[in-house]
């Protein structure tokens, strides 16, 4: 699966260079990391990311928005950075 960062749902050409960044260039790459993993690898080398970041690559890998999420899976995942 060598599906481009870019071509993912939710994730754009800045989301997809900070993944770059960190070694994640692909789908395969980032469902072998984990959404929780990747967004604190990159929240580790971009202070800017937020938390719309870990919403995204979530929903990227689920096949979601990242606006479509639920309330219980923000915060789910919001405490698993923590």
């Amino acid at each position: 699966m060598t599906t481009p960062l870019e071509s993912v749902l939710n994730l754009g050409p800045a989301s997809s260079a900070w993944l770059a960044e960190v070694g994640i260039h692909t789908l395969a790459d980032l469902k072998k990391v984990g959404a929780v993993a990747a967004y604190q690898m990159v929240k580790n080398n971009q202070k800017k990311a937020s938390l719309n970041l870990l919403y995204a690559l979530h929903g990227a890998l689920i096949g979601v928005r990242w606006d479509r999420l639920t309330a219980t899976e923000k915060v789910r995942l919001k405490r698993e950075v923590e």
